[in-house]
């Protein structure tokens, strides 16, 4: 194929540099190519998949993947049906497809781009060692959330049931950087937290710092199966079982773990309750939750719930054993009313319960529901400060 050449006197006005040499080059081949032009992705992630997906489209030909100064990308040169397919994934991950150029026809475009220089590669995350550093760094009490999981049932007051001390995975993610794009070392630095928590917890000195004067009910934490403890078997004639004082909330992929139904009767010997998070539609049709080693179920509200499927799972699991978390809305809770559910957790609730609170608080006409809410899920004292009933903040509904 006879190349399409610029003026020459064009593409010698480039500066140097491997950006516009890269381009000079692209210019000078022969016709049947295209280069494709795109804003420059958010994130490390983003980036990281879209250079490794730009690199290969353009590898038959030469292509290099380069950045300008205004904050595009360009792959300056790629086979058509490699940049066509590269060009199509990349619309799937970013929501936009790249401009495609053809070259050398489309070419003059490329000489006006400022300051080409080719792509860095993102830096990767850190190894092991420095994941454990990163997680050992954070604050874990700012980054830990109270949730209050209310009772909800005709004919009785509501009441807080359980607390949950929650690690939200986007409150610890600017502590871990690039490292937090990585789901393997993002949980690896979560179960270390958790593992921090139960420490921090144990310390009389920490745990009224965390818990701010909630009110005496069980804890449940979000924990992997590898903290939980190894108490000895109790006695055959041990007829007494305590109620648990602790509900650690595993996967449901431990909780298949058949060697978690050995351990259960000890467990709950020692004050442990056993409890499966992350419980969707999904999970549900592929589960029998009825069967799962736990004493409690928290199922991730979604309308999906009232699916074909999740129904059939429901309707066989005893509801006394059901929690409800996630609720966004007044159809969550209807919902979970009428399946027979009693225990509720999500934004609304704590939204409702910010709500009981400032009826019956002296202070409330000097306060903001949303700032309540945020105050009574703090589980630091620094996060509360600014509340003049600090007690019934604490107790995240008044008492009956």
């Amino acid at each position: 194929m006879p190349s399409l050449d610029l003026p020459p006197g064009d593409a010698a006005a480039l500066p140097a540099g491997p950006g516009p040499e890269a381009i000079r080059r692209a210019l000078r081949g022969p016709t049947g190519r295209v280069a494709l032009r795109m804003p420059a992705p958010a994130g490390p992630a983003r980036r990281r998949v879209a250079l490794a997906l730009l690199g290969e489209a353009g590898a038959s030909r030469g292509g290099a993947v380069l950045e300008t100064a205004t904050g595009e990308w360009l792959l300056t040169e790629a086979a058509p049906a490699d940049a066509a397919r590269a060009g199509a994934l990349l619309g799937r991950l970013l929501g936009t497809a790249p401009a495609s150029l053809a070259l050398p026809e489309d070419g003059a475009a490329l000489l006006d781009l400022p300051a080409p220089a080719p792509v860095p590669p993102p830096p990767g995350p850190p190894g092991a060692a420095g994941i454990e550093a990163l997680a050992d760094a954070a604050p874990l009490p700012a980054l830990l959330r109270r949730d209050g999981v209310l009772h909800i049932a005709a004919g009785a007051p509501r009441r807080i049931d359980l607390l949950r001390l929650r690690l939200p995975p986007a409150a610890l993610a600017p502590h871990l950087g690039a490292a937090a794009q990585d789901p393997d070392l993002a949980r690896h630095a979560r179960d270390r937290l958790r593992a921090r928590l139960l420490g921090l917890l144990a310390d009389p000195a920490h745990r009224g710092g965390l818990l701010g004067a909630a009110p005496p009910v069980p804890l449940l934490l979000d924990l992997p199966a590898s903290l939980l403890p190894d108490p000895p078997t109790p006695p055959v004639d041990d007829a007494a079982t305590p109620e648990p004082a602790i509900f650690a909330a595993l996967t449901a992929a431990e909780a298949l773990d058949d060697r978690l139904a050995a351990r259960r009767v000890a467990l709950r010997h020692a004050g442990w309750g056993l409890a499966v998070r992350g419980l969707d539609a999904a999970a549900l049709a592929l589960l029998a939750p009825e069967a799962l080693p736990a004493d409690l179920l928290l199922l991730r509200w979604s309308p999906a719930l009232a699916g074909r499927s999740a129904t059939a799972a429901l309707r066989r699991t005893d509801p006394a054993r059901l929690v409800l978390t996630g609720c966004d809305g007044q159809d969550a809770l209807e919902w979970g009313l009428a399946a027979g559910i009693a225990r509720y957790a999500g934004p609304w609730i704590a939204a409702l319960m910010a709500a009981t609170r400032m009826a019956a608080c002296r202070h409330a006409a000097a306060c903001m529901r949303g700032d309540c809410a945020l105050r009574g899920s703090a589980a630091e004292p620094a996060g509360r400060v600014g509340c003049a009933e600090p007690t019934l903040l604490g107790a995240l509904v008044p008492p009956p």
